[in-house]
């Protein structure tokens, strides 16, 4: 600005997308820049080519404390399009929304988005933003707990983590989940009578005290504060397992994996985990903590007094073979399968999850922020209407550290049945919210992500149920998108996922059965120790394309595919011993 201004404090500076206009904040008048403190303030706009007496010679006035708005604060120009405006003091964005209109038609609204936590921004622009609205808003709160000693909650209990909270009213529905770390939870909703009610899973081993409640604003006053007590009901042992990937599977590579238990019981509990392996397609090179690793392909790991809710994690690193390998070569397409299987003490009441089989797919090349379906590029009809766990995996690729990083998913309400949805592990604290009834956001607050490459990754994983009126040869699809700080965001793969009406890859009772090479082009080889009857290949609905009888005791046999299409195909091949099935991609 020129010396000629009588602007005399500037506050913010952004050029709109199409760099025709500049939007200042700035105060009238020297005085008052504490909070609380009365000032002129003001967003200007200038049309940069517009005025014979200079750009700066006839702004616009769109909000300043002539209009109703008293603040200062930083401009900055989102993805979105619109300028967002951080009021100095106040827990929430003003919003410039049509930031290339020339005039008022710019539409600049003062308490456009609430901030997270009802935190308050500075002279910065806030770490997180969430819950846009363009009116009043009101913030429900409070913390879950756990009263294990039979005494009523007080704040020395433990809180639950990730519970699934429903907030409902005529006009309105949305989802909001109590944070990573413990049980706060926190929901912003505009006037209205609004119902709360914790929904999981799990409350049915519990007795939750309220087990609702409802406000009202602005007949009651914002921030409302409701806690919620959960007390034993009856006796139960509910343990879970999921196996995460924490990098793709590259032939020849380190790659390192996890193992996770949850206590979803409401008793403590005691028992085993184990996770078996391909040892023939990899080694062993750490495991942490220490792990028992007999039988050769399988490790092994005990736990005692895990409390309800609560989570325990065994890391593992192995060293993948290469496609160069002189018996077992690893290829890309190859799909390796890990099995983990967590055993109480006791009868446990949903004893599906107490075994998860992952199927990870061999890749060439490497992509940091991608999402995948632990279970594989197939399901069978049997699992319609169960859970899937999606991992997505993000890494910062930048040059400085992201402060925040958040991921959002648009389920597909047609796919999948979004008041199933439950956050299990994560690399980094972070809170998850659920907006306009399906887009699921899962918020990593001041992690502070590095940009060195042995500690600028970090990945989310939660499981979902598909819906119930999928059939065989349907397919369910997801995509996410990862924000760092203010970028642009980053579109992961889009993972997809086959309804089979075959058995499922890996379910194998002659273990010594190969198929290579995989990927193939005109042919295949089979072998194993023990003597081949058949051979069957099917395409993904689960049509068999062709059956090849042998005779004799032969250990290797060649079959040809010249004319398979390129695609995924599945391979069952039958010995004397039993059958393996193998997915095939052919090219």
């Amino acid at each position: 600005m020129s010396s000629s201004s009588n602007l005399n404090r500037f506050y913010g500076a952004e050029f709109s997308p199409d760099s025709r206009l500049v939007y200042l904040n700035a105060n009238i008048a020297d005085t008052g820049n504490g909070c609380g403190q009365a000032n002129v303030r003001e967003i200007f706009q200038y049309e940069i080519n517009g005025s014979s007496g200079g750009w700066n010679s006839n702004p616009i006035e769109l909000g300043g404390s002539n209009n109703g708005v008293s603040g200062r604060g930083s401009l900055q120009l989102a993805p979105d399009g619109k300028i967002y405006f951080a009021r100095t003091c106040k827990p929430w964005l003003g919003v410039i929304l049509n930031p290339t209109v020339i005039g008022t038609g710019a539409t600049y609204i003062d308490n456009g988005v609430a901030l997270d936590q009802a935190t308050n921004s500075r002279e910065g622009l806030p770490n997180i933003a969430t819950q846009p609205y363009s009116g009043t808003f009101n913030t429900i709160k409070g913390t879950i707990r756990l009263d294990l000693d039979g005494n009523g909650c007080t704040v020395a209990d433990p809180e639950v983590p990730n519970t699934l909270f429903t907030i409902t009213s005529t006009n309105f529905n949305s989802y909001s989940f109590s944070n990573s770390s413990g049980g706060e939870y926190l929901s912003t909703v505009p006037n209205g009578s609004f119902t709360v009610a914790p929904l999981s899973q799990y409350i049915n081993n519990w007795t939750l005290t309220p087990p609702n409640f409802t406000v009202n604003f602005p007949t009651q006053a914002s921030p409302f504060t409701q806690d919620f007590c959960l007390t034993p009901n009856g006796v139960v042992e509910d343990l879970e397992v999921a196996v995460i990937p924490l990098q793709q599977a590259r032939p020849g590579f380190y790659t390192d994996y996890k193992v996770v238990i949850n206590n979803k019981g409401n008793q403590t509990a005691s028992g085993s985990v184990t996770l078996d392996f391909e040892e023939d397609f990899m080694t062993l090179i750490s495991t942490n903590p220490n792990a028992g690793n007999t039988p050769s392909n399988q490790l092994s790991w005990s736990f005692s007094n895990l409390q309800p809710f609560q989570m325990e994690e065994y890391e593992f690193t192995m060293m993948l073979n290469t496609p160069t390998h002189p018996t077992n070569p690893l290829n890309f397409g190859d799909i390796l399968i890990f099995t983990g299987i967590v055993t109480g003490t006791g009868s446990d009441i949903t004893p599906a999850d107490n075994t998860m089989v992952l199927d990870q797919i061999a890749v060439n090349s490497y992509d940091p922020n991608d999402k995948i379906c632990l279970e594989g590029e197939t399901i069978d009809p049997a699992d319609i209407g169960e859970y899937v766990h999606y991992m997505i995996r993000f890494e910062n690729i930048g040059t400085a550290s992201a402060v925040n990083v958040v991921i959002k998913d648009e389920i597909n309400l047609a796919q999948f049945d979004i008041s199933t949805l439950a956050p299990i592990s994560s690399s980094h604290e972070y809170y998850t919210n659920i907006k306009d009834g399906n887009l699921v956001e899962f918020v990593f607050e001041d992690i502070n992500l590095d940009f060195n490459d042995a500690t600028n990754d970090g990945y989310v994983l939660f499981k979902i149920k598909t819906i119930n009126t999928l059939v065989a040869g349907d397919t369910f699809d997801n995509t996410a998108e990862i924000f760092f700080d203010f970028n642009f965001p980053i579109i992961t793969n889009t993972e997809t996922v086959t309804v089979m009406s075959t058995a499922s890859v890996g379910e194998s009772t002659d273990s010594s059965i190969k198929v290579y090479p995989n990927p193939a082009k005109s042919f295949i080889n089979l072998s194993t120790s023990n003597s081949l009857e058949s051979v069957t290949i099917m395409d993904i609905n689960g049509r068999t394309l062709s059956q090849t009888n042998f005779t004799g005791n032969s250990t290797d046999q060649s079959v040809s595919i010249e004319n398979l299409s390129s695609g995924i195909y599945f391979v069952t091949i039958q010995s004397d011993l039993g059958q393996k099935v193998e997915k095939l991609m052919v090219e």
